[in-house]
């Protein structure tokens, strides 16, 4: 059972909702299984069966689970997990759009550099170190993002994952962490350097869309700062991402 906190700032729904959401996305709980009914998460959560209808209700509009009249609630079979809200990887925004994807790992090291946001955002003391993991991202053959993800060093293994594969998909199925929730972000225009137009196979000078985020997990504990440097001249696919 998971640890719920009634004097925590998330609503005692959110934070059912997020524990299911999480037990789905980690393989805990697989397509078809079914759950737990509401009057036995009542009991078993210690909560009202509004706050469990509540969660249950949502899991159901995002696609996480279906009801089946008399026969109780299961976890969808989709495995495009779900619908886009919240944070989704690069590699299902590309999915869900029905486009081939790929990754060239340029960087994937630990760093003495973090940056200030890193600072703030993991509580780095100092200078400390940072775990970087920078790919050229490809949509149908074609450049589209250069990503930097910045991690705490509890990742430093993943220098031996294979990086070209969803990142995302790595931290649930290994670390059990699923990215969920969205702070602080900015977006920019700036213009291609030579080296940024050399990975895009762009023309420098040309303007492109620079955005930095921090995401955390269901928690609310940090898991990765990213930084995108995205092509503007493809709307099909930079109005879905960025």
């Amino acid at each position: 059972m998971g640890v719920f906190l009634k004097n925590d700032s998330t609503p005692l729904y959110l934070q059912v909702k997020n524990k299911v959401k999480k037990d789905i996305r980690t393989g805990i709980l697989k397509p078809g299984d079914k759950l737990p009914s509401e009057t036995q998460m009542q009991k078993e959560y210690s909560m009202s069966r509004v706050t469990i209808r509540n969660a249950m209700a949502e899991l159901e509009t995002e696609g996480y689970i279906i009801k089946v009249q008399g026969k109780g609630s299961f976890v969808a079979q989709s495995d495009m997990l779900r619908l886009p809200i919240g944070v989704t990887s690069f590699s299902e925004d590309a999915r869900i759009q029905g486009v081939e994807i790929s990754s060239k790992v340029l960087k994937a090291c630990v760093e003495d550099r973090p940056s200030e946001i890193d600072r703030e955002f993991f509580k780095i003391p100092g200078e400390g170190e940072i775990m970087v993991v920078k790919r050229l991202r490809s949509v149908n053959g074609v450049p589209m993002v250069i990503e930097e993800n910045h991690l705490s060093v509890d990742y430093r293994g993943l220098v031996s994952e294979d990086l070209s594969k969803s990142l995302y998909e790595i931290l649930q199925t290994k670390y059990k962490v699923v990215p969920s929730n969205k702070g602080r972000r900015s977006v920019r225009i700036t213009f291609a350097t030579p080296e940024i137009a050399d990975y895009l196979e762009l023309s420098p000078g040309t303007p492109v869309i620079e955005s930095e985020m921090c995401v955390f997990d269901m928690n609310g504990e940090p898991v990765h700062t990213v930084k995108d440097i995205v092509r503007g001249d493809n709307d099909r696919f930079f109005k879905w991402y960025v």
